[in-house]
């Protein structure tokens, strides 16, 4: 801009998973610990519990999106996996129904279906050690916490200026199946 402004994208960091099924609850933990901190103008955090059909309004709302969740693609526990959520690596074939909503299998092809543009929507995935019920976080999890709030405060501020996230040293998440805790 001719007055030295720099424009940012409108970001939207969502916390999905349940705080009472151990490490599942790290994506909510981070999005609080991001709405804690100091990000750029204009960037949303929410929690949406273990329901991610919250991430189709972002997008159709026209943010882009940073999904935060625990998700298992064989690392070791506090490993962080970068997803683009438009990767064809997703699986195409929807899973059935819980009782707290649409699981991310299934949300993927409904967003297709609606239209909704999944290139402006990001996986931020960390791999659980213990997804079992019990309230906090695995020590596992808990050590690489300084890590990972790093990891997330520094994607949103890539996201904000418009760029994209790039992990080529990860190996993919296995699938949208392993992303959520224990239905």
């Amino acid at each position: 801009m001719a007055d030295g402004r720099r424009l940012t994208a409108a970001v939207t960091v969502l916390g999905v998973g349940n705080t009472l099924v151990g490490d599942d609850g790290v994506g909510p933990a981070l999005a609080e610990a991001l709405a804690a901190g100091d990000l750029p103008p204009g960037t949303r955090v929410r929690t949406a519990g273990s329901d991610p059909l919250a991430l189709l309004e972002e997008i159709e709302a026209g943010r882009t999106v940073l999904l935060v969740d625990a998700c298992r693609s064989g690392g070791r526990p506090g490993t962080v996996r970068w997803m683009r959520l438009d990767d064809p690596a997703w699986p195409e074939v929807a899973a059935p129904l819980s009782l707290h909503g649409l699981d991310l299998h299934s949300v993927f092809p409904l967003a297709r279906s609606l239209g909704l543009p999944l290139d402006r929507a990001w996986l931020m995935g960390i791999e659980p050690s213990a997804v079992a019920p019990a309230e906090g976080l695995s020590e596992p999890v808990q050590a690489a916490w300084p890590r990972l709030v790093a990891a997330a405060q520094h994607a949103v501020a890539l996201l904000s200026d418009g760029h994209p996230l790039r992990d080529p040293a990860s190996a993919p998440v296995r699938g949208a199946s392993d992303c959520q805790g224990a239905e």
